[in-house]
């Protein structure tokens, strides 16, 4: 049997310091939703920290 479509989008509109969100779901609950965003935070965290280190190794002088 397939597996039903799920969908989550977020958009975020950032004009003139005022941010607009939008949000589009298909097959997700909202817990599911909770936890791919807590998926894409931990994601977004961990390229800053790889980020960080590259700049820090990048700065190092012998």
């Amino acid at each position: 049997m397939a597996e039903k479509k799920k969908l989550l989008l977020i958009r975020f509109d950032v004009t003139e310091g005022n941010i607009k969100t939008s949000m589009k779901t298909e097959g997700v609950s909202p817990q599911e939703a909770l936890g791919l965003l807590d998926m894409a935070k931990d994601q977004i965290l961990d390229n800053l920290k790889k980020s960080r280190k590259d700049i820090f190794q990048m700065e190092k002088k012998d």
